[in-house]
């Protein structure tokens, strides 16, 4: 079995307050529709990983890596 890795960092969260900032992320953790960089721990590679599509074409591998995903 391969080990992976997913770094989860949020940065830059408009807010009125500490308390409001943590709102909006739980709000969007709730959300079904997020994309994942995932690492194999052993290769080194990169996958973008879609869960919102079938597994066969959810994982794509990531030519040139950026910490944000964009939706297009």
């Amino acid at each position: 079995m391969a080990r992976f890795n997913i770094i989860w960092d949020i940065e830059n969260i408009e807010a009125k307050s500490p308390y409001d900032a943590a709102q909006r992320v739980q709000n969007w953790l709730r959300k079904d529709d997020w994309m994942f960089y995932v690492q194999n721990v052993e290769t080194g590679e990169i996958f973008s990983v879609d869960l919102q599509e079938e597994e066969v074409d959810a994982v794509l591998p990531v030519r040139k890596f950026e910490s944000v995903i964009k939706n297009k």
